[in-house]
């Protein structure tokens, strides 16, 4: 996980554990000399790119993946992947620790309680609006909701504030 809070932004960065990373890494490694092996002779180059290209994408999606949790002054931005969600502040109901995920359940995925999940495996947090209700991995999740819970105290106070200078 990394912590950027020195830098002004809090972002919390979560990868799946090594001891899943490496042999998913290890199998793509030994297939793909295989089905380098069996692609047909004619036309060797286009199989051979397509071989690679597969075998390139499956290493960035199940080795490469990571998810990033930036708290913004006005909204938590969760990233996976190219999917990006942002939840204001002031749309957010409760933040609670959330459930642990298995580690085969990768990526944004409807969960069985209807709640979106943004997942790499292992500890979550759940952030709850008034419609829905979203899960992400977070490796130190207890630490994760405790900075969600302060930055959307700060933007409510923030709010409260402008509009008193408002009201002036």
């Amino acid at each position: 996980m990394t912590d950027r809070a020195e830098q002004g932004t809090p972002e919390f960065t979560r990868f799946m554990p090594w001891r899943i990373r490496i042999p998913i890494a290890a199998v793509i490694f030994a297939v793909m000399p295989v089905a380098l092996a069996s692609v047909p002779l004619e036309p060797v180059l286009l199989w051979r790119l397509l071989v690679v290209a597969v075998g390139a994408v499956a290493f960035n999606r199940l080795v490469l993946r990571s998810l990033s949790l930036q708290l913004d002054d006005r909204a938590v931005r969760i990233r996976l992947g190219r999917c990006t969600v942002e939840i204001a502040y002031e749309q957010i109901t409760e933040v609670t620790v959330g459930p642990r995920t298995p580690w085969w359940q990768v990526g944004r995925r409807r969960l069985d309680d209807g709640s979106t999940g943004y997942l790499v495996g292992g500890p979550s947090v759940r952030i709850s609006t008034g419609t829905e209700s979203v899960v992400v991995s977070a490796a130190e999740s207890y630490r994760v909701a405790g900075a969600i819970q302060r930055q959307r105290e700060h933007a409510a106070d923030e709010r409260a504030t402008g509009a008193e200078q408002a009201g002036r």
